[in-house]
């Protein structure tokens, strides 16, 4: 069971770096291309999804509700290969694609809040802002499209401090 625990803790550690290093480089370089930042975030999604996916399958023996765990990396898989793979399509979509990620992994924080792990609020409050920043990229995509860059770094950098939150707040596991 320490081993799940220390594969998770690093996990998380790991995915919350990988999220504020691509925040940094978005809010660095806004004047780029909305392609750069679908290959930023395709890399990121990619990465994510690997660890996310690892994580979950080899704990599955000693995790329960590893599915989710395993559904989440898949989907970042997905959202990944959808963006590295056709930058033109992605340039149109792409407010979508990171809308409905984004509100996918606002709806997970929301639920595994009230799993009984971890910090209920903290999770409450990370996947409620993740589902409002989600909700305006859906909802209003032309608006989200002239400030893509803002809204995915938003994002990324709520995701990434919750991730690292939850890492050192697990430290004495």
């Amino acid at each position: 069971m320490e081993s799940v625990i220390s594969k998770t803790r690093t996990m998380l550690l790991v995915k919350g770096l990988i999220m504020l290093l691509l925040s940094a480089l978005i809010f660095m370089n806004p004047a780029e291309a909305i392609l750069t930042y679908a290959v930023y975030i395709g890399i990121g999604a990619v990465l994510s999804g690997v660890l996310v996916l690892f994580k979950s399958i080899s704990s599955r023996s000693e995790a329960k509700g590893w599915g989710w765990g395993a559904l989440e990396g898949l989907l970042d898989l997905f959202i990944g290969y959808v963006l590295l793979s056709n930058p033109g399509l992605t340039a149109e979509i792409l407010p979508f694609v990171i809308g409905f990620w984004a509100a996918f992994y606002g709806i997970m924080l929301i639920i595994d809040a009230f799993s009984g792990n971890g910090s209920l609020m903290l999770k409450l409050l990370a996947g409620i802002l993740i589902l409002i920043v989600a909700n305006v990229m859906i909802v209003n995509p032309l608006a989200a499209g002239m400030s893509l860059a803002v809204w995915v770094a938003v994002i990324l950098l709520i995701s990434g401090i919750y991730n690292i939150v939850v890492y050192f707040s697990t430290k004495n596991l």
